[in-house]
């Protein structure tokens, strides 16, 4: 399956975003997401790739599915999982509007490591947490990169 070309890229480390010299915290996720609360109350959320540190199990926090992923079926409760993550080593975080039906190829799962872009035709939003070191969100909509933005400015 091939990559969909995002409107926008946005790589955010925690010296930027947060005044603080770790990056991919599970509460700079949760912030993030918090900052798509609004935008993102019609979808679903598809989590794959996950490793790093957690207080309790990855497998727990983040239970696989039969499609070898974990589905999450609102921002808040994703919020509440991401919270439970001390730090992030890699993970995919898709985010997709509710009722599409999504089929993802078992050859070919969504991986942290991918070339840039949206890794699904229907992701709205992809965030991708990379080696303890930052997060790059993709976007097919402008609005969000300037509502990410402008939340972080007023915080």
């Amino acid at each position: 399956m091939g990559l969909k070309e995002p409107a926008f890229i946005l790589k955010i480390r925690g010296s930027d975003y947060f005044n603080e010299e770790l990056s991919c915290l599970g509460c700079q996720l949760a912030e993030i997401l918090l900052s798509l609360k609004d935008y993102t109350e019609s979808y679903d959320w598809y989590i794959f790739d996950v490793l790093g540190t957690s207080k309790s199990s990855f497998h727990e926090v983040f239970p696989k599915n039969l499609q070898k992923g974990c589905t999450v079926l609102s921002t808040d409760e994703l919020i509440e999982k991401v919270k439970r993550v001390i730090q992030f080593e890699s993970g995919v975080f898709i985010a997709v509007e509710k009722g599409k039906k999504i089929n993802w190829h078992f050859d070919h799962l969504p991986e942290t490591e991918e070339s840039e872009g949206l890794q699904h035709p229907l992701a709205k939003i992809e965030i991708r947490a990379f080696d303890y070191s930052f997060f790059e969100i993709y976007g097919n909509d402008i609005e969000v990169k300037k509502t990410i933005l402008n939340y972080f400015r007023k915080n």
